[in-house]
């Protein structure tokens, strides 16, 4: 196996365990993690009650995010269906939150922006193990 395969796909279990830990804290209403974070009421309304269909793709996104990697490092096919459904998810969700929930507003641009690039990574991940997958004998 190629030394890019094991960095990006341990780079990619890094960041959506990050991404798990956040969703728990978040959807927990952990207040201790909104005061180290510097959210304020608006954030804490924003995640109260939050809608089902956002939060079904979050959690796919999550999911399938953490996932595939682990599927490419045991070099199983699924990992290129993981990381598809993990792109399409927080495709999605971006969609959503950002166009009927008023995410930059609430949560400001570098948070914005941040979720921006995590999305832009899963889309380039996902062309990774599209493009790694005919070069490794997935099983």
């Amino acid at each position: 196996m190629p030394k890019h395969l094991w960095l990006i796909s341990l780079f990619f279990l890094f960041i959506y365990s990050i991404g798990i830990y956040d969703f728990f804290m978040v959807l927990g209403h952990n207040e201790a993690y909104y005061n180290s974070n510097n959210f304020g009421p608006a954030v804490v309304e924003y995640f109260t009650d939050y809608p089902l269909i956002p939060l079904f793709f979050w959690a796919t996104n999550l999911l399938s995010g953490f996932i595939a990697p682990i599927l490419l490092l045991f070099r199983s096919k699924w990992a290129l269906k993981a990381a598809f459904v993990s792109a399409i998810s927080i495709i999605i969700l971006q969609l959503i939150t950002f166009t009927f929930m008023n995410r930059w507003n609430v949560l400001g641009p570098w948070i914005s922006m941040f979720d921006i690039v995590i999305l832009i990574l899963t889309v380039l991940f996902y062309f990774y193990c599209k493009k790694i997958s005919t070069k490794i004998l997935l099983r």
